[in-house]
């Protein structure tokens, strides 16, 4: 009886599973539907918000307390967004819509009042202005399975805020000479020659593409051989705009002296163990490779190891940039700019020039960028005034 008690449950149950397993694929494609759903809605709004941020960007990077910086930022904003979706951001008749800008709006502070548009900016107000927001065009995503519970459409729409930095204007630790360009700030990859110029205590003659040496306190050349190998890292702090003093230094001890710290980065020391110049407090750079480019040079190829542990971005110098005085005049004259400089070749020693007028001392550079460009450091004094020295950052 029991037996039989046993048989009829289990002819009870069964189907059950079979029941049980259709429910849970029901659910299950119910859940993958939602997730496709899902997953295509936070694709565009990525989408979206990706060429928000690129636009807000471009379009601070033109504000110039001007009329023609409002033009240009709606101009701009509106470029960026066609350029995400010419390189992919936004792919049309897929699932990601082609972006473009509906708004572009114009604040004194981040908390308002907005102008829309360059016209919408009064006269006199376009002084004042700091922050541009820009506002996608609404996207549209067809919901495909998920349309009782999120409706046959969902719309999408971004923003993003952006606006200058506070500049930085006080600059410390860079290389100890003065640079003289004609052009401040040349293309990137520009080849330049450096060459030596002594100035005397009353003036400073220093010619295009010429450079002179910052004074230096302390032991004078010891310490001048130290700066140019990268030490006193606090020493020397200045502003664009500051007038900057240039030594007397003479033509034996100035190129040398350079020559010497500059040297460190190629891994080439004074013999002298009593020399402050040691690999273990001025490394070598990770790649020694002379005549390279400086694209070469980031991209570690060619690469040559030097001998003791090297250290990255060691052949990169940060300069101040000065205008040429070609008659003489003052020894401070005003940096106009700070420029990023790759070393290409190692500095030719006083005792080794065999040509015929060579001048010694000569750094064979090419410009790789501005100070912020490199990735340069600094800080703000609000009491030395603001300088061109800032970058367009994203506040929302």
């Amino acid at each position: 009886m029991l037996r039989n008690r046993r048989e009829n449950w289990r002819k009870d149950e069964r189907g059950s599973v079979t029941i049980m397993t259709a429910v849970l694929m029901v659910g299950l494609c119910l859940a993958l539907g939602l997730s496709i759903d899902v997953s295509r809605i936070y694709m565009v709004r990525s989408s979206l918000q990706n060429a928000a941020d690129a636009a807000a960007l471009a379009a601070a990077r033109e504000l110039n307390s001007g009329t023609g910086g409002l033009t240009n930022a709606v101009s701009q904003a509106q470029a960026t967004a066609l350029q995400a979706n010419k390189y992919g951001f936004n792919r049309t008749g897929n699932t990601l819509p082609s972006v473009t800008i509906s708004t572009v709006e114009f604040a004194a502070s981040l908390d308002g009042p907005w102008y829309v548009g360059s016209d919408g900016v009064a006269a006199g107000v376009e002084t004042t202005i700091k922050f541009v927001r820009v506002t996608t065009q609404v996207a549209s995503v067809s919901i495909l399975f998920a349309a009782r519970g999120l409706g046959s459409t969902h719309t999408e729409q971004r923003t993003a805020t952006a606006g200058m930095s506070v500049g930085l204007n006080t600059i410390c630790g860079f290389f100890p000479v003065i640079v003289a360009l004609n052009n401040p700030t040349p293309a990137n990859g520009t080849l330049l020659t450096l060459k030596f110029t002594q100035g005397t205590g009353s003036n400073l003659t220093i010619l295009d593409q010429q450079y002179a040496v910052v004074q230096v306190t302390g032991n004078g050349s010891n310490d001048l051989a130290v700066l140019a190998a990268g030490g006193l890292p606090g020493f020397n702090c200045y502003r664009i705009g500051q007038g900057i003093g240039a030594t007397s230094s003479n033509q034996n001890n100035g190129p040398d002296r350079i020559t010497s710290g500059t040297n460190t980065r190629f891994d080439i020391y004074p013999g002298s163990n009593g020399s402050p110049l040691q690999p273990g407090t001025f490394p070598p750079d990770t790649n020694i490779n002379q005549s390279i480019t400086a694209t070469q040079y980031f991209d570690h190829s060619p690469l040559t190891a030097p001998q003791d542990p090297g250290q990255d971005s060691r052949r990169v110098l940060l300069m101040p940039i000065v205008s040429p005085q070609p008659s003489g005049g003052t020894t401070s004259p005003p940096i106009v700019g700070f420029g990023g400089f790759f070393i290409r070749d190692q500095v030719t020693y006083q005792g080794q020039c065999q040509k015929a007028g060579q001048i010694c001392g000569d750094l064979d550079v090419e410009f790789v960028g501005n100070y912020l460009d490199i990735g340069g450091g600094g800080s703000f004094d609000p009491n030395n005034g603001c300088s061109t020295l800032s970058k367009p950052v994203l506040y929302r």
